[in-house]
């Protein structure tokens, strides 16, 4: 329809669409940080075949939180779910969004990780790398390892190796200047963001097809 409409195919084939995707909205060209589609479509909420966006509720939440990068479009997707919206994780990322200098890092390391989530624990792979980041001698597969055992009820082997885990993660965390409390709270976190943590890589990958819809909505 776009060939028809504005290039003057009146018959495109499958190679005129393919020549259209390839220089204009294959991933590897695409701008995804364009301003204008953030703020046409994202911002002031025209969502018109636009995925992950056709239910009310994440249409407000995300115009009150305005992304400006693929990350913010896989936070606030990951976030519009059931476990994240009961512990209203949106407002408090709306807030922080809003006011960045008020989040509060543990340290530098935890801001690394967490900074493009507003501080929040949005992520699977976030608690991965704060565990090989911070604990003692815990590898990215353990920390990886650490992720599914967390999801896992129990008194099994499973909790056992979660236990062992988290003695390290508390001990390398106080060799980094971490308090013990600071720590467990830290782990504490874990436990709790285990119940409702997304697959980054999975979001990432449906946010880049939002972007791909609201650039078409912006631009034809």
């Amino acid at each position: 329809h776009i060939l028809k409409r504005h290039h003057g195919i009146e018959q495109p084939s499958f190679e005129d669409v393919k020549k259209f995707y390839d220089e204009r909205l294959h991933p590897d060209v695409i701008n995804t940080g364009d301003p204008e589609v953030y703020k046409n479509i994202f911002h002031k909420g025209k969502w018109v075949g636009v995925f992950q966006f056709t239910e009310a509720g994440a249409q407000k939440f995300c115009r009150q939180a305005k992304p400006t990068s693929i990350i913010d479009i896989a936070a606030i997707t990951s976030i519009f779910r059931p476990g994240p919206l009961s512990a209203k994780v949106d407002k408090q990322y709306v807030a922080a969004k809003s006011d960045p200098h008020s989040v509060q890092y543990v340290n530098d390391v935890v801001r690394d990780v967490t900074e493009e989530t507003a501080g929040f624990l949005i992520f699977q792979e976030q608690i991965a790398l704060l565990a090989h980041k911070l604990g003692k001698n815990i590898s990215l597969d353990e920390g990886n390892k650490l992720r599914k055992l967390l999801t896992k009820k129990g008194t099994g082997k499973g909790n056992e190796e979660k236990e062992q885990i988290r003695e390290r993660f508390i001990e390398g965390c106080v060799a980094k200047s971490v308090d013990r409390a600071t720590a467990s709270e830290l782990w504490r976190n874990f436990e709790y963001f285990s119940g409702y943590g997304f697959n980054k890589s999975h979001a990432v990958a449906y946010s880049l097809l939002s972007f791909q819809c609201a650039w078409l909505l912006n631009y034809y």
